[in-house]
């Protein structure tokens, strides 16, 4: 089961913090944390899926390790094709695969894909910088907006979570 509510504490005690910031800068740390948090989580939460379904259906303690070794140990990131759709692909086969995303809801599955998205280019981008000086010139969304991504991305690993324990 994914787990929600740590995350959603986390991001709503960091847009707290964001709206009582006395400075530009310390608002930007806030919400800069609260997208690194959010992606975290969605790391997690695509391992953590991959692995139950793994647990309930894998017998051999062999292809087990396979899994969490060789599959979830090795993938780094959130991007749905690269990294979540890959090891579903490892863990129940391409036909298997299709199925699953064939139930999932179209909405459901549109927003899930388009948030990762979003959040995969926003999050590389904040990745590989670090403030300079004021921080007048820098944009990035307040945690409420980080916030409301995390809804849609919710919605669809719930989907697909439920959807592997249908097949």
């Amino acid at each position: 089961m994914i787990a929600k509510t740590y995350i959603r504490q986390n991001l709503g005690q960091l847009d707290s913090a964001f709206r009582k910031a006395k400075t530009q800068k310390h608002g930007i740390f806030f919400s800069k944390l609260a997208i690194l948090e959010l992606c975290g989580w969605i790391e997690i939460s695509m391992d953590e899926i991959i692995m139950a379904h793994c647990h309930r259906h894998v017998t051999e303690t062999k292809n087990t390790n396979f899994i969490s070794n060789d599959i979830i140990k090795r993938t780094y990131g959130f991007d749905y094709e690269r990294n979540f759709r890959k090891m579903l692909i490892s863990l129940i086969g391409i036909v298997t695969c299709e199925k699953l995303e064939a139930q999932i809801q179209i909405a459901v599955h549109t927003k899930f894909l388009a948030q990762l998205k979003s959040l995969k280019t926003i999050r590389d981008g904040l990745a590989h910088t670090y403030l300079k000086g004021p921080a007048a010139t820098m944009t990035i969304d307040a945690p409420s907006v980080t916030l409301a991504r995390f809804n849609d991305i919710y919605s669809g690993l719930k989907a697909f979570e439920q959807g592997l324990r249908s097949i």
